[in-house]
């Protein structure tokens, strides 16, 4: 099958509800600290911050999913326009279809701009010689602000057609982020986690940030499961791999304290959000309720709904901003 292919097969079954994790996030044993008396009007609350030298309405990052095909031109068009109506970062799908075919970049690109761009490669694509020049060319491509690079270890090798060859992938990372810079990399999984080990070696490749993007949310073994028969018997054995979210954020930030960090993976709405931020997230990346959302032309709702519900745990927490939340207000 091409690579557009799939594409437009993974965009269809990341929508299904039998592709996510069967375990749980870790957010689910977490409760937030309940304030009934906040001490400020709920219009008070400041939800703005600064990641990666862009300033965000709200610390939400609409995270990567697709393009190169007519559905994945839609859905990206909407997405976009939601982002900038609240004010919120973007993640952009894997650029390497673009970068073979820069016709593509209509299914890419649209008019709308967020106020945080970054474009996307994928593991395989950074161990090849000529990775920086690629990643520089994606950039310019979509006028984006810096890269994110996906790794995708698991879903390499359960994907029939896939390309589990790892070998030099970190020295590549700190090729390409020693050959944008000052421009920022960002590296993230694609729903299995982190382990502390691997932030370290992120750390010391020179990355700007990591999105842990742990276990409990879509799980990308079993899209592949279900995409293709052939991987669906070893699929089944990774319904429940990876880190989870929580847990992969709090190893992540003992392991490099001083390291942006974004987590992802399984957040469905402003409450985990928020308990992310209290973990010690700069930002809380969500797809899943954004594809959903982008499939039936609600993405300026579900937006508009994911700022309001975390200006809301903000507030009932008795914190003043966002970015006052830390562990204080965990009920641990």
């Amino acid at each position: 099958m091409t690579t557009l292919g799939r594409k437009a097969d993974h965009l269809r079954i990341a929508a299904r509800a039998d592709v996510e994790h069967t375990g749980g996030t870790g957010f689910e044993a977490l409760r937030l600290r309940h304030r009934a008396l906040p001490e400020r009007d709920l219009d008070q609350v400041t939800l703005t911050t600064s990641l990666l030298g862009k300033e965000l309405a709200a610390p939400l990052v609409v995270s990567a999913m697709t393009g190169g095909t007519d559905e994945a031109a839609e859905i990206n068009a909407r997405l976009a326009r939601a982002a900038c109506e609240q004010g919120l970062a973007r993640w952009r799908g894997s650029g390497r279809a673009l970068l073979d075919d820069p016709e593509l970049l209509p299914t890419y690109r649209s008019g709308d701009r967020p106020p945080l761009l970054l474009g996307n490669l994928g593991a395989a694509q950074v161990r090849l010689e000529d990775a920086p020049e690629r990643a520089e060319r994606l950039i310019e491509l979509l006028d984006a602000d810096g890269l994110t690079i996906h790794l995708n270890p698991i879903q390499e090798a359960v994907q029939p057609e896939g390309e589990p060859r790892f070998v030099g992938v970190a020295t590549g990372i700190a090729a390409v982020a020693a050959h944008l810079a000052p421009l920022p990399v960002l590296v993230k999984e694609v729903g299995f986690g982190m382990d502390a080990a691997d932030v370290a070696l992120l750390r010391d490749a020179g990355v700007a940030a990591i999105d842990v993007a742990g276990a409990g949310g879509t799980n990308w073994a079993l899209v592949e499961g279900h995409r293709d028969e052939r991987a669906g018997d070893v699929a089944a054995a990774f319904a429940d791999w990876g880190v989870p979210t929580a847990t992969a954020l709090a190893e992540a930030h003992a392991a490099a304290p001083d390291l942006p960090l974004i987590a992802s993976g399984g957040l469905r709405d402003g409450v985990d959000a928020a308990k992310a931020l209290a973990l010690g997230a700069g930002a809380a990346g969500l797809a899943r309720p954004f594809l959903l959302a982008a499939r039936a032309d609600r993405t300026s709702e579900t937006a508009a709904t994911l700022v309001r519900q975390l200006r809301i745990a903000v507030w009932a927490v008795g914190a003043g901003s966002a970015t006052e939340l830390s562990p204080a207000h965990l009920r641990m």
